[in-house]
């Protein structure tokens, strides 16, 4: 039988706090790391032209519509884009999983809306990042939206 005393004591707890720290370690290591947005540094350098982009899209007539349906998500361009061709993406961003975005090349149909089928996204906080030209001027805008 063992004799349990003082030094039994600590060196079972220094013991147990080196399996601990092992297993926390080890635990870490296979943890999925995600940033909020890759190349950063290069993006913040851009953040003038950004900018230009969004007074752009102030200086409207009329607002560009983000709006979640129960089937879809449908983007209206305003009436300013009417017979014009419009070049660029939506970016369906997900801040908390970036497996989970979704990029979408900007097709408009003769009302100047497009769809987007919910299917594609998982319930939860998303950002729309519409980001397009037309006749040599860039817009763009952030808007954020909420799947049920």
């Amino acid at each position: 039988m063992i004799k349990f005393n003082w030094g039994t004591g600590i060196f079972l707890f220094i013991l147990v706090f080196i399996i601990a720290c092992i297993w926390f370690f080890i635990y870490a290591i296979h943890q999925h790391i995600s940033f909020v947005e890759d190349n950063y540094y290069p993006k913040g350098l851009k953040y003038e032209e950004k900018l230009k982009k969004m007074r752009n899209m102030a200086n409207l007539h009329e607002p560009l519509l983000v709006a979640v349906n129960k089937t879809d998500l449908s983007v209206t361009f305003p009436a300013d884009f009417i017979g014009q061709k419009l070049n660029g993406q939506i970016l369906i961003y997900r801040p908390s999983d970036e497996k989970l975005d979704i990029t979408v090349p900007i097709r408009t149909d003769t009302a100047m809306t497009q769809h987007v089928l919910l299917t594609k996204l998982v319930r939860g906080k998303y950002v729309v990042k519409l980001e397009w030209s037309s006749e040599g001027k860039d817009f763009y805008k952030e808007q954020e939206i909420y799947i049920p």
